[in-house]
């Protein structure tokens, strides 16, 4: 049979930018927000349509906390939500109306809906913020930290395409993602923090699985560094990447771009969204469009809300 060339598809690219982020004593909210912002201009830098940081983002300020002693985990995440949530949401706020950049925050410890979550915050100009809390918890976390696990998915819808957040260990549960993109998902985004390399290995090839079963693309963000003294947070490893379905229309070996190890810095690609349209009605395979048709089917009895953002240049208010 004779080669047919595709037919073309109109582009709608969107550059992305991961920031592996190091975890560092600080001694006030102004250290950590000048670190953090040093990286939002990275992105810009790069005129990233989003920029993504690591779960848990926001611990580097137990280190400015006076009050319970480390070993009291509980007590230190909540009294880190209670002292600088306001801080947070004012500092990314301003980031993303100041640079006019979708940002992902990273993870901050808060309350919703009467939970205590590990939950990831979208910020984008002059709208309020999206927040995914954490679905699965880690023994830690449930243990240790004295997290509550959410119950509802979050789908945003943006000017260049949908995409949705699965926070660490969270990616390593593939309902969770084919219950997104059966709501539009093109792009999912891993926030994770892991302390060593095996951890990290299970998020990035579910991360990378993730992306070959629904034939999406796939940004993670790790943290890396040290908090000395403050148990679970010693030592962690992180190689962030950025991840596409494997076919023709891709790199060969599914990386757009990758980190190199636990080396603090920002990981850029650009994604066509158009492509996921050719390779999902005219790839090798099909695995988005056969999951459709096989027999296995996903419950989930939280809610999922798709969340429509338009480009607001600051005359259409917050919805």
């Amino acid at each position: 049979m004779r080669f047919k060339a595709p037919t073309p598809v109109m582009s709608r690219p969107v550059r992305v930018c991961s920031i592996q982020y190091a975890l560092r004593p600080v001694t006030n909210f102004q250290a950590f927000a000048e670190q953090v912002e040093n990286f939002v201009d990275v992105g810009d830098d790069y005129d990233a349509d989003l920029i993504l940081f690591p779960e848990l983002l926001s611990t580097q300020l137990i280190t400015c906390i006076d009050g319970p002693e480390v070993e009291d985990h509980a007590r230190l995440m909540r009294q880190l939500s209670d002292q600088f949530t306001r801080e947070f949401d004012e500092l990314f706020t301003r980031l993303a109306l100041e640079y006019d950049r979708i940002i992902l925050a990273g993870t901050h410890p808060r309350w919703l809906n009467d939970k205590f979550c590990n939950v990831a915050s979208v910020f984008m100009p002059h709208y309020d913020p999206v927040h995914q809390p954490k679905l699965h918890l880690t023994p830690t976390e449930r243990q240790e930290w004295c997290f509550d696990a959410g119950n509802d998915l979050s789908v945003i819808e943006t000017y260049f395409g949908r995409f949705g957040v699965s926070i660490c260990y969270d990616v390593e549960f593939p309902e969770i993602a084919r219950v997104q993109v059966d709501h539009g998902m093109q792009l999912l985004l891993v926030p994770y923090l892991t302390d060593n390399r095996r951890g990290h290995r299970r998020v990035t090839a579910c991360a990378q699985a993730r992306c070959v079963e629904n034939q999406i693309f796939v940004a993670t963000a790790g943290m890396m560094g040290s908090l000395p003294l403050v148990t679970d947070l010693t030592a962690q490893y992180a190689q962030s990447g950025i991840y596409t379905p494997s076919d023709f229309a891709f790199p060969l070996d599914g990386l757009a771009a990758e980190a190199t190890p636990n080396t603090e810095m920002g990981v850029v690609a650009d994604l066509d969204l158009a492509l996921l349209d050719r390779t999902r009605s005219n790839g090798s395979v099909l695995n988005y469009q056969d999951a459709d048709r096989d027999t296995l089917h996903t419950l989930f009895d939280g809610k999922v809300t798709l969340y429509q953002r338009p480009w607001n240049d600051g005359t259409e208010g917050h919805p």
